[in-house]
């Protein structure tokens, strides 16, 4: 029986009984090699110190394609796989063999001709002959592609949670954590660039709608998340793109502004709050008329984000006790 034999009934092959226990059946050498090479689902492959195949499992060959696994005989990697790829496991067959020392578990990734990819888990091994001398090496691998599959779409689905986790689901903006954390970030980046000379500051904008409680009041909850949605929708598309908008809670909302000195912030807070005052909410049969109220900030005036944050809030009140709608 070759090793390239089909099945075979266990039962027809002549057993030698373990004088230990009579029960026992001693499988011999020849058999087990054609178990492992003839229905492992795992590919397992020998080669030479050249890397040329001396013996293939079906599995390794029905991966190429091939259905006589003695096809393979003489074959390399080059035959079959892209070249690059051929030539980093050659140079890592060479390494084994160089230091006796095996490859456990390497993640490989195979781009198919139609475009998609196979994922496999690769061990690869010393090959020694009778007297201890290594030869070659042998390898196994185990198709991981389900599994690479599944892991994608688990980084994807926590990725995705993440991200929803700080946006607001209301407004569409970023909520009150990521407002924190994109503050906590500039700041540490200011700081890094102060060490080298460079100061570029960065500025912050707090506003709230004007008058939003008798909104509720008047016109109920459910207008009121209408006028939420269309400040945040007037806001977002008149910012600047290196600019972070914010629904830090209730009618209130914050914008980040980097590299930006004090007095570009308040000439853009003061661009928004003419853009909001001109773009009522229209529901069709009628059009409310909105309006915000704004305090800025400047980091450079007070290298701590609470006290800036604070300063901001400040400046807003300030801003509504001198007839709302304005910039302070």
């Amino acid at each position: 029986m070759s090793a390239y034999d089909s099945k075979r009934d266990i039962s027809s092959l002549p057993a030698a009984k373990d004088a230990g226990d009579p029960n026992s059946v001693r499988l011999s050498d020849q058999l087990l090699i054609n178990t492992f090479m003839n229905n492992s689902q795992d590919t397992i492959y020998f080669k030479d110190h050249n890397s040329k195949f001396v013996l293939n499992s079906k599995a390794h060959a029905q991966g190429f394609g091939v259905k006589n696994p003695r096809e393979l005989i003489g074959k390399s990697d080059m035959d079959f796989f892209p070249e690059a790829f051929a030539r980093q496991t050659m140079m890592e067959e060479q390494e084994i063999m160089r230091t006796g020392q095996p490859q456990i578990g390497k993640i490989e990734r195979w781009k198919q001709p139609a475009g998609n990819y196979i994922w496999f888990s690769a061990s690869k091994y010393p090959l020694y002959d009778e007297n201890g001398k290594i030869v070659g090496t042998w390898g196994t691998s185990r198709d991981v592609t389900e599994l690479k599959m599944a892991e994608n779409a688990l980084a994807n689905a926590n990725k995705k949670l993440e991200m929803l986790s700080r946006m607001d689901e209301l407004s569409g903006l970023c909520n009150r954590r990521c407002f924190y954390e994109r503050m906590k970030k500039a700041a540490s980046r200011y700081d890094r660039m102060k060490k080298i000379g460079q100061d570029t500051s960065f500025c912050l904008i707090v506003l709230d709608i004007d008058r939003f409680k008798s909104v509720n009041d008047t016109l109920g909850h459910l207008l009121g998340d209408e006028v939420i949605r269309h400040i945040a929708a007037v806001l977002a598309k008149h910012s600047r793109s290196s600019d972070t908008v914010f629904r830090v809670g209730g009618d209130e909302y914050a914008i980040l502004l980097l590299e930006s000195e004090l007095a570009a912030a308040k000439a853009q807070a003061e661009y928004l709050r003419k853009i909001v005052q001109d773009s009522p909410l229209d529901l069709h049969d009628a059009k409310i008329e909105l309006t915000i109220s704004m305090g800025v900030s400047c980091y450079c005036d007070h290298l701590d984000i609470r006290k800036m944050i604070h300063d901001a809030d400040m400046h807003l009140y300030q801003a509504k006790n001198m007839g709302r709608n304005l910039v302070y």
